[in-house]
């Protein structure tokens, strides 16, 4: 394609070197021509002029046509050089050439018409006749140089067709041979490859069948787990052994840990299938936050709590689920010291979730929200499948919000911001069962009685 092209270019070219130099070589003969009727009509007024002096005759009106013919043919041979000029550019001897013969003509008309036909005529024979052979011989010389370019320019087209045949001949059946094959190549890869994406697909699915079944499975022996140790919570024996009492409570807190840890697994699988939907609704952060904090509580887990009155627009399961995982991951890998506060800033809805540790290495703050992420060889979080910060930072951005670390005052943060719908700030009230880390501040804090409500259990009897 490119040679063909190039030869398309190459004639293109030639084509319009030829045509240029063509109306050169034209102005040049026209040139040549007017010259030669300049000179003519000039020897003619010479002659006459000078007959009528010898023989007293009067030929006033052919002296006037060759007068005016002469004229004529000096003005056209004017034009005929400013045409050859535009089309090429010209040595000075041509163009002295002409402004020497144009000189000469004009003088000798001057002098026929002052009626002196003897110096006419010695002008006529003398320096006109060497302007005339001058311009004559550089005339022939460019129309000649034209020639030979025209010449040139036409072998070199013959050239190109006798290449063009070749062209037709080989060329061009070898690369219709040398494109459908490559056609062919393409096609046959694009096949393997929708084969490779049926079955990255089939895979897709398998995997996401596995995790639902396999979430399945592992939620039915936890919910019994579960139930049971609420029962044995309830039995006399039970309460009056402090050993069992606190073994049942282990029971009750490995199953919420193994029950989140299978919520994560499902949620990543429906993530990457791109297959989560979100139901929205108008949730009051209170209530929320007493339902995921509640049954921690009861558990032995020391969270202070703090929030406004607000109504927030989210998936409240899925909120639930982004708070769950903060708790947790700050009782894992944090500082003893644990608080869950609530604020409104702005026209937005911010809630954090706050612990007294080491907080997260700096090296490792750029991957944070990064699925597995590791510090070194070891988890980041022990006992987790390192899922949960990156399953938050999904959740939130999936209901229109974000989740922030800042690490501030020896404290470390999770700072969640969600649509708000409404707010208020009600008065202060005492918490219960809550410690207050040190340094922390508290927007205005409601109380949530929480050891009033019912053990909080999500879908399927799990907390």
């Amino acid at each position: 394609m490119i040679l063909v092209f190039a030869m398309i270019f190459a004639v293109a070219q030639q084509t319009r070197r030829i045509t240029h130099s063509a109306e050169a070589l034209h102005s040049a003969d026209e040139a040549l021509r007017v010259a030669t009727t300049a000179r003519a009509q000039i020897a003619l007024g010479v002659v006459v002029a000078n007959v009528d002096l010898v023989v007293g005759s009067n030929s006033s009106e052919q002296l006037e046509i060759s007068r005016s013919e002469t004229e004529s043919a000096l003005v056209l041979l004017a034009n005929a050089l400013s045409e050859l000029e535009s089309r090429r550019t010209l040595d000075g001897s041509l163009r002295e050439a002409v402004e020497r013969f144009t000189i000469q003509g004009q003088s000798v008309l001057g002098l026929m018409a002052a009626n002196d036909p003897i110096a006419a005529r010695s002008v006529a024979e003398t320096d006109l006749d060497k302007a005339w052979t001058l311009l004559q011989l550089e005339l022939v010389r460019e129309r000649d140089q034209l020639n030979a370019e025209v010449a040139s320019s036409d072998a070199f087209l013959a050239w190109m067709r006798m290449l063009a045949g070749f062209l037709v001949a080989f060329l061009v059946p070898t690369a219709v041979i040398l494109i459908f094959r490559e056609f062919a190549r393409r096609q046959a890869k694009q096949t393997d490859l929708e084969g490779t994406l049926r079955t990255e697909r089939e895979l897709g699915k398998a995997r996401e069948d596995f995790v639902a079944n396999a979430s399945h499975e592992l939620r039915t022996p936890l919910t019994s787990i579960y139930g049971l140790a609420l029962m044995l919570e309830e039995d006399p024996a039970v309460v009056e052994s402090d050993s069992a009492k606190e073994m049942i409570n282990m029971i009750v807190s490995e199953s919420t840990d193994l029950s989140r840890m299978v919520d994560d697994l499902l949620t990543t699988a429906r993530l990457d299938a791109d297959a989560l939907h979100y139901t929205f609704e108008n949730v009051e952060i209170i209530e929320e936050i007493e339902e995921v904090v509640g049954p921690m509580l009861r558990g032995g887990l020391d969270i202070a709590v703090s929030s406004v009155e607000a109504t927030i627009r989210v998936d409240r399961l899925r909120f639930r689920q982004i708070l769950r995982n903060l708790i947790s991951n700050a009782r894992k890998y944090g500082g003893p010291n644990l608080s869950v506060s609530a604020e409104v800033v702005g026209e937005r809805f911010m809630m954090s979730v706050t612990d007294d540790g080491d907080g997260i290495p700096e090296d490792l703050e750029s991957r944070l929200f990064q699925r597995f992420m590791h510090q070194g060889h070891q988890p980041l979080i022990l006992g987790s499948v390192g899922l949960g910060l990156s399953i938050v930072r999904a959740l939130a951005d999936g209901m229109g919000g974000s989740v922030q670390y800042v690490r501030e005052n020896g404290l470390t943060k999770f700072m969640v911001v969600m649509p708000l719908v409404s707010a208020s700030k009600p008065s202060v009230a005492p918490l219960s069962r809550t410690t207050l880390p040190s340094g922390y501040h508290d927007p205005d804090p409601v109380s949530l009685d929480i050891a009033a409500s019912e053990p909080y259990r999500e879908p399927g009897g799990l907390p």
